[in-house]
């Protein structure tokens, strides 16, 4: 199954937070206790380097050059949730949150970027999931 599409319109200098919820055909929530993720944003499909970098381990960043080369970056505060409501409570089969601090989303470049979000089971099978732009809308108040 070919990954789906979702555009995004994030803020710099403001905590991002985007919730999905992942399902079967007939509306059960999958559980995810088992999987990990990755979502890596960058200025095109082509560019090696990384604007944020987000996976359920944390999330890693350009710092105050907005890029960096991968292993490199600035550590944040966030990272993708499973099994998770909206407000980061646990237990809700199926829900998947992505949580990106403001200093984060405070050195990401203003414009459109590229991403996709992809999971990972105990097999080893990767699902991208999503994929789409991620649009930065230039701060004023900083």
């Amino acid at each position: 199954m070919p990954a789906s599409r979702y555009d995004i319109y994030a803020e710099q200098g403001t905590t991002f937070k985007l919730h999905l919820d992942y399902k079967y055909q007939g509306g059960t929530g999958i559980d995810l206790s088992n999987f990990t993720g990755a979502m890596q944003v960058r200025r095109s499909y082509k560019d090696d380097d990384l604007i944020l970098f987000i996976t359920d381990v944390g999330i890693t960043g350009g710092g105050s050059t907005g890029e960096f080369s991968v292993g490199g970056g600035i550590a944040g505060i966030g990272g993708i949730s499973f099994n998770t409501s909206i407000a980061g409570a646990a237990g809700y089969t199926g829900g998947i949150l992505i949580k990106i601090d403001s200093t984060s989303m405070k050195n990401a470049p203003y414009g459109k970027h590229f991403y996709d979000l992809e999971l990972t089971n105990t097999l080893g099978e990767v699902t991208r999931l999503i994929e789409g732009t991620f649009e930065v809308n230039r701060e004023i108040t900083r």
